[in-house]
């Protein structure tokens, strides 16, 4: 299905900060736009009964989903003619962004992908076969590649967070479910807008929505929302009906997967980044975040012919599955791939490749039974936290080189902001990687922690050792304390804690150094209250029950 096919919803920020839980469609403050929605809804209802029982509904009382087609053209019905009264709802304005300086002549453009839920060890780059990523290995070739990265969390809004603040978890506060990324934080797109930057971000999951507070420091910031089930749009799914003919729709009306409903594939976000370089790209230097969603569930096959898997379907799949899980997986990743190399072939024929920097990153990995579970969120194992990071500076000037060095999420913040030219703010707790031929200062550990469905856990990694604590009474039954020999054994499947007790008290300290350095720049949390919309979006991607 082409780009051009997909009818989708765009949300744009504007720079200033703006109170929690605004967007540029506006939800309902009053109880006006809510009678609207439910009379629509009510009138929808009692069309869609009338349909019903003019197509024999009437004689097929007590089995009213044993024949889908009448129904469907009944939900049809109604979602069409709610939505369409629901779209009455205002939609709310905001000013242009404010003047600043202009950047410095010869300030690189910034090109930062994020690709949710993708792990190091699935890209043939870091030496997997099970599929070929030619397009990212080639960003590989004319940059450095980082062999040895580990995220600071290993689910989406804490990660991402980290990307973009420079950050621990600790200290930006977007820890839970309700935290949105506080006003407090000082971004990387502000930085870089102070600076004298355009900065844009294409976001394509709900957790770095506007509705928690993702949109700090962008001139445009656009969630490229899934679409909804019915034809129903924002302000519809508001109602509790929508929860309703949801289930409708996957027990009865149909079980074929739209990647469309979870989020926008790979082929959409390309195409709306190639779209705004089209224009936006005349105002440079730019910085451009773009962020992708196809390692993660639902795990889809391709090309896409309506079947896939999702954690909402099936929370606790079969270990039997892991293998086949594991192959629509890469399927994602290699299809992904594909349109990565679109973009990057756009950049070459604008001739802004060569001048940009270009940044890849993941936020986190997946996890397919390694150690007897399932997604990401509940474990600090290698497989949710080891992520790649691919860096080209301008000019490609150290094209292939490999750094085997401890490296984090924290870094790429301060490492973009002194590449453009910057100054580096001194909240910012990860290292700047040096971009020419030197080293990057010597990391002794990395660090990572976790607070997330009932999981508490704290890691700290050296290039030797790794020790994981969890709380008591974790609900993923992990041990209180793990200690891994990460040379010998880099799949962490054997626990030497008490037969290395020296190692062990090592990364004790250097796990309680760490956690206090975590929270360093810590302050209050900030809560935001979701709308109905983003947590029917979460729900489908697994983080809301």
């Amino acid at each position: 299905m082409g780009a051009g096919g997909v009818r989708r919803r765009r949300r744009c920020a504007r720079s200033r900060r703006r109170p929690r839980g605004w967007f540029l469609e506006r939800l309902p403050q009053g109880p006006g736009p809510l009678l609207v929605q439910a009379g629509a809804a009510v009138i929808a209802v009692g069309l869609a009964v009338v349909v019903w029982r003019a197509l024999g509904g009437a004689e097929t009382r007590g089995r009213v989903f044993t024949r889908p087609g009448r129904t469907g053209v009944g939900v049809l019905l109604l979602a069409v003619v709610w939505g369409g009264a629901s779209r009455l709802v205002p939609v709310a304005q905001y000013p242009p962004p404010p003047a600043r300086p202009a950047a410095p002549a010869g300030a690189p453009n910034v090109v930062l992908i994020v690709v949710d839920t993708l792990r190091a060890d699935h890209l043939s780059c870091y030496g997997y076969t099970g599929i070929r990523t030619p397009h990212i290995d080639r960003l590989a070739g004319d940059g450095l590649r980082y062999a040895n990265t580990f995220s600071q969390a290993s689910w989406t809004r804490p990660s991402i967070a980290t990307i973009l603040s420079g950050l621990y978890p600790s200290s930006h506060g977007a820890i839970h479910k309700a935290d949105i990324l506080p006003d407090r934080v000082d971004t990387l797109a502000e930085n870089l807008q102070r600076f004298g930057y355009r900065t844009v971000g294409f976001a394509d999951n709900a957790n770095i929505s506007q509705a928690f507070n993702f949109q700090q420091g962008f001139d445009e910031y656009r969630y490229l929302a899934p679409t909804f089930f019915f034809l129903a749009n924002e302000p519809a799914a508001q109602l509790a009906l929508y929860s309703g003919l949801r289930l409708i729709r996957e027990r009865f009306l149909s079980h074929r997967v739209d990647v469309h409903h979870y989020y926008q594939p790979a082929e959409v976000v390309t195409a709306e980044v190639t779209a705004w370089l089209a224009h936006g790209a005349e105002r440079q230097p730019f910085f451009l975040f773009i962020h992708y969603m196809d390692a993660h569930d639902p795990y889809m096959v391709h090309p896409f012919n309506g079947e896939g898997y999702a954690r909402v379907a099936n929370p606790n799949p079969p270990p039997a599955v892991a293998e086949r899980y594991r192959q629509l997986y890469d399927g994602g990743i290699a299809y992904l791939d594909e349109h990565v190399g679109a973009l990057f072939d756009t950049l070459r024929a604008r001739n802004l490749y060569d001048r940009s920097l270009v940044v890849l990153t993941a936020d986190h990995g997946e996890e397919f039974q390694e150690h007897g579970g399932w997604w990401h969120g509940t474990t600090l194992y290698d497989e949710q936290i080891h992520v790649p990071l691919l860096v080209k500076p301008p000019g490609n000037s150290v094209a292939g080189r490999v750094i085997e060095e401890l490296a984090t999420s924290l870094d790429i913040a301060p490492t973009i902001v002194a590449a453009a030219g910057a100054p580096v703010p001194g909240t910012f707790q990860g290292h700047v990687l040096p971009l020419d031929d030197g080293r990057p200062s010597a990391r002794q550990s990395v660090f990572s922690e976790e607070d997330f469905e009932g999981n508490v856990l704290q890691a700290v990694r050296t290039k030797e050792w790794k020790l994981i604590t969890a709380n008591s009474d974790n609900p993923r039954g992990l041990p209180p304390e793990a200690l891994f020999d990460v040379v010998t054994d880099p799949r962490e499947s054997s626990n030497v804690r008490a037969a290395q007790p020296a190692a062990a008290e090592i990364l004790r300290a250097e796990l309680g150094r760490s956690a206090i350095e975590a929270r360093a720049h810590g302050g209050a949390s900030q809560q935001g209250g979701s709308d109905a919309a983003t947590q029917e979006r979460l729900r489908a991607l697994g983080y809301v029950n």
